[in-house]
């Protein structure tokens, strides 16, 4: 039997799947409403805390940043206090770095020529070379440092400035394996005239190390962009110093990236939606207010939504799993509670083939069911009495049939010794008295198989024929007692004295 015929054939399963249809119709709405506020709230969640992650990283590079800034002035109130003694630039250039160990190098550099026994340059530069922190004499021929952009600048602008982060290819001798952002501030003498620039080196790698651990997601990442939106920190080191946040832009229109970028170097916060590849991104940036660059972190809205994927995933699972389950248990249940109908069903059957003794199932329910199990109980006793009923009547008709075709042949009898008249009224008879028995011998074979109606039929025929015999007898009588014939009357029988005697209407009313 197929899952089609069985559902056709079952009541069960149809109300089963009924009951779980609606269930399922009211799972859906719900849970399209969860899911929704669900999404809501994961997105709001993963919202905070990409931002609280750059928040984090904002203030651990500000706070350095402000750091290297203290040490800076520090030092820059120690040189010009020192001013007269070149030989101590070394001392304070080293000092420098060994109370901040995230600063990669420091400069103290002076104007062409201020100390003439110096020569034309005199910088006292310290660097971190790995194990140890080397200092050295910087400048010459080859490198002339007042024309670096971390000398050059601050000396033009007369006040601090961070410089973009840069890489000297010749330093005069000493190698630096690394880009550098510099903090750069004039040295001013007793007369307040520029005298040279105390310059603090961060390494990019300091930076790159900081800000790409910021990983609030397991497919974000942070990137670093100077005032003019080149990358200075991005996890596609190719892009480095050589791209910018609006390359993209020159090959194919993007407004969405272009307003980022200019929201990022105009120094605003916030956070933009970038569609890539097919893929959204959210972006939450903020500036570094030390230096005018700007941090963003990258988050893929696969990562942002993964915690309401999987939620989805979970729910779904529980909510199909749990519409299987109410659907056996509806299936068990509701089969549980119509079993007495199928009994019902199977004892109708067997009474409509004649079988009225089948027993009917009885659980002793007070609901629908019982009270459909009781009606069935007396409709079962009702037909029974009526059947036997109708068995008795018809056995009953059926004698006083009999008896009424005897009276009749005895009348046929006196008939062949009344004269013409007689016979011709004898003649007569014979028609209702063959309907008759028909009509009984119909009765007697198939009266299992009439309903009542057409018993009550075939019954007035009877009667209509028992009738019309009735007062042709009657006839009879009266001819035989005009002719005298009343021997034969008084030696039959005495069934025969009631076919002699007139018969009234009222007795073959109850035959």
């Amino acid at each position: 039997m197929s899952i089609f015929t069985y559902i056709r054939s079952s009541l069960a399963a149809r109300l089963s799947i009924w009951v779980v249809t609606s269930v399922m119709i009211l799972f859906v709405a719900a849970l399209s409403i969860l899911f929704h506020y669900s999404r809501l709230a994961v997105r709001e969640e993963a919202m905070e805390k990409a931002a609280q992650t750059l928040e984090g990283t904002m203030l651990h590079v500000n706070n350095t940043l402000h750091d290297v800034e203290v040490a800076a002035n520090n030092m820059k109130w120690l040189v010009e206090q020192h001013i007269d003694t070149p030989d101590s630039m070394f001392t304070f250039s080293r000092k420098i770095m060994d109370n901040n160990p995230d600063i990669y190098g420091c400069s103290i550099a002076f104007e062409p020529y201020y100390f003439k026994e110096k020569g034309r340059y005199f910088s006292a530069y310290s660097y971190n070379g790995g194990d140890s922190i080397e200092t050295e004499q910087e400048g010459s021929d080859l490198y002339e440092y007042y024309y670096m952009d971390w000398y050059l600048i601050a000396k033009l602008l007369n006040k601090p400035y961070w410089v973009e982060p840069f890489r000297d290819e010749n330093t005069g001798g000493i190698e630096v394996n690394d880009y550098i952002a510099s903090f750069s501030q004039p040295i001013h003498d007793r007369n307040d005239n520029i005298v040279g620039i105390l310059s603090v080196d961060l390494s990019l790698k300091w930076f790159s190390k900081t800000i790409l651990r910021a990983k609030p997601f397991p497919n974000s990442y942070c990137v670093l962009v100077g005032r003019g939106g080149t990358f200075l920190v991005h996890p596609d080191t190719t892009k480095l110093f050589y791209e910018t946040i609006f390359t993209p832009t020159l090959d194919q229109p993007d407004k969405e990236r272009e307003k980022l970028g200019k929201a990022m170097i105009g120094g605003e916060s916030g956070y933009q939606v970038l569609n890539r590849d097919g893929e959204e991104f959210y972006v939450f940036y903020r500036p570094l207010t030390h230096t005018g660059w700007s941090v963003a972190i990258v988050c893929p809205e696969s990562d942002i939504f993964e915690p309401y994927k999987q939620l989805r995933k979970n729910l779904l699972f529980i909510t199909v799993l749990g519409l299987l389950l109410l659907l056996f248990f509806c299936v068990f249940v509701i089969r549980y509670n119509l079993r007495p109908l199928k009994l019902l069903g199977i004892s109708a059957e067997k009474m409509s083939e004649g079988d009225f003794d089948v027993s009917v199932p009885d659980s002793r329910r007070r609901d629908e069911i019982g009270l459909l199990q009781h009606s069935f109980h007396k409709m079962q006793r009702f037909l029974k009495d009526y059947i036997n009923q109708m068995r008795l009547s018809t056995e009953t008709l059926t004698q006083r049939n009999a008896e009424l075709m005897k009276a009749g042949e005895l009348a046929k009898e006196d008939d062949r010794m009344k004269t013409a008249v007689l016979n011709n009224m004898t003649d007569q008879m014979a028609q209702p008295i063959d309907l008759i028995a028909e009509e009984s011998d119909l009765i007697r074979r198939e009266y299992k198989t009439l309903s009542e109606e057409e018993m009550v039929q075939h019954v007035d025929r009877m009667l209509e024929n028992t009738e019309v015999i009735t007062a042709m007898l009657n006839k009879i009588l009266e001819a035989s007692d005009t002719l005298g014939v009343t021997k034969k009357s008084e030696d039959s029988e005495p069934s025969s004295d009631a076919a002699s005697t007139p018969l009234s209407n009222e007795e073959t009313a109850a035959t």
